[in-house]
């Protein structure tokens, strides 16, 4: 496992993402916990989640899953990241309108806290704004987040976001945000100048949905072989945003399948790791053998003619990811 820097931590090149089917109580904990345990005997040190992600079931389980490893090894050791602003996912069909946000100052310092409490970690190493809008970064919750900051609530000030205009204005603010968590991968590679643009800034930038929910890897979506392949499968049809990926991903498979010595997965993720601007890739899994063959893409790299290939096979694309 080799490792970058978020600001002044360090983090391994490969994420675990604690949320999705591995946060969802139908999947048994005791596997989710072994692929944290798992994860970190192979040198991934940096775990990310978020205080509402499955229902509010994913945070407290990395908490019960980094338990043992908390107590024997320094903290300092771990980078973990979590995000409080969702207060329930915004649904697929309503007639009503629901709240599903809230970035007033109290709660989100309440999601905080009880976040802390959940991880069991004494305090939060990147503390991400989720799902936000312009009109919710107040003054009013700026000075909060300063304050929880100060006493050591959380080390890093973040933001996840998936649109383009809020990672300009994000950067735009100077000063206020260190790292930025995005949605990239090789199907969205037009996301690059704002990557730079945002790094330029002074922003970490980490890669979210690094394999496009699955669209990358032929066959991934729509066999069902365990419960876990049909929550993928619902995730990666139901939602626009989602389609659209998968119908950006297409042009890109074949190219990644043409590599030689690397699986697609491990592929599409050293494209991303050749990014000098990306500290680390966010990768979620309910597979140990997924696990160790994510986890060994730090050990790949692609030759400036197969990165050149994944490259064209993306602007020859005709359908373009917009955000």
């Amino acid at each position: 496992m080799r490792y970058r820097k978020i600001r002044d931590l360090t983090v391994s090149e490969i994420a675990l993402g604690c949320s999705g089917f591995w946060g969802n109580r139908r999947f048994d904990e005791r596997k989710a916990i072994k692929i944290v345990r798992e994860a970190f005997d192979l040198g991934i040190n940096y775990f990310d989640t978020g205080h509402n992600y499955c229902n509010y079931n994913a945070e407290p389980r990395l908490g019960r899953a980094l338990s043992e490893i908390v107590g024997s090894t320094d903290r300092s050791k771990l980078v973990v990241s979590t995000k409080a602003g969702t207060v329930r996912p915004r649904p697929l069909f309503s007639l009503k309108d629901i709240k599903t946000t809230d970035h007033s100052p109290e709660y989100i310092e309440r999601a905080c806290i009880q976040a802390i409490k959940n991880l069991g970690i004494g305090y939060i190493d990147v503390f991400y704004l989720h799902n936000f809008s312009k009109e919710s970064i107040t003054d009013e919750l700026l000075t909060r987040l300063q304050r929880m900051q100060r006493e050591g609530m959380f080390r890093l000030l973040g933001i996840n976001t998936h649109r383009e205009s809020q990672m300009r204005y994000v950067a735009d603010l100077k000063n206020v945000f260190d790292v930025v968590l995005i949605d990239l991968n090789v199907a969205q590679l037009d996301r690059i100048p704002v990557v730079e643009y945002m790094h330029r800034a002074g922003l970490s930038v980490v890669a979210g949905t690094v394999l496009a929910q699955g669209h990358l890897i032929a066959g991934k979506i729509g066999h069902i072989r365990k419960p876990a392949d049909l929550w993928y499968l619902a995730r990666a049809t139901l939602k626009p945003d989602a389609r659209k990926l998968s119908q950006a991903a297409r042009s890109v498979r074949s190219a990644l399948t043409s590599i030689h010595g690397m699986t697609p997965a491990q592929a599409a993720i050293s494209y991303v790791l050749s990014l000098p601007q990306v500290s680390s890739c966010v990768v979620g899994t309910t597979d140990i053998r997924n696990l160790h063959e994510v986890a060994a893409s730090t050990d790949k790299a692609l030759s400036s003619n197969e990165a050149g290939s994944i490259l064209s096979a993306y602007q020859q694309q005709s359908f373009r990811v917009s955000v």
